[in-house]
């Protein structure tokens, strides 16, 4: 998709890492996080357009909503930051064209192990990665813009 600069997973949505390093990184002009539970929780709405650089656009949807923003194509180089990889799943098969994930920040939970470093999935996570590596998305880990990105295909099971 023209302007999608980045798609990233990490749990955390906006923090310093993602502000500092991928924005001036990628040259985004907007971010956009496509989670229900995020759009739909008002406080986090708001702590969320806080955190973010005010020369930043920010756009919160559910996958839906992220569906029917990102048909109508984007003007503006755009990083789109999603906490899993299953709405990532929803929105390709939903038509949206996405050629490559970063996971980048996802931590550890009772239902996780660690897939790569400080990476850690679960089971049903790991099925949805192998469903967007079956889609032809280029999964791969790369938490900082300078590290060397790692194919997740070498770590599934």
């Amino acid at each position: 998709m023209q302007n999608l600069v980045l798609t990233r997973i990490d749990d955390r949505l906006i923090h310093g890492q993602v502000m500092t390093a991928w924005i001036k990184n990628k040259g985004a002009n907007q971010v956009v996080i496509v989670d229900d539970g995020t759009a739909n929780d008002e406080y986090m709405i708001e702590v969320l357009e806080m955190a973010i650089p005010s020369e930043i656009a920010i756009g919160i949807f559910t996958k839906e909503d992220g569906v029917e923003f990102f048909s109508q194509g984007l003007d503006e180089p755009t990083i789109l930051l999603v906490k899993g990889p299953q709405v990532l799943n929803y929105l390709v098969d939903n038509g949206i064209n996405i050629e490559e994930v970063d996971i980048g920040g996802m931590g550890t939970r009772e239902d996780r192990n660690v897939l790569y470093k400080n990476i850690s999935t679960s089971k049903e996570e790991n099925l949805s990665f192998k469903e967007l590596v079956d889609k032809n998305v280029n999964v791969f880990v790369q938490v900082m813009p300078q590290d060397k990105p790692v194919s997740v295909s070498n770590y599934l099971k």
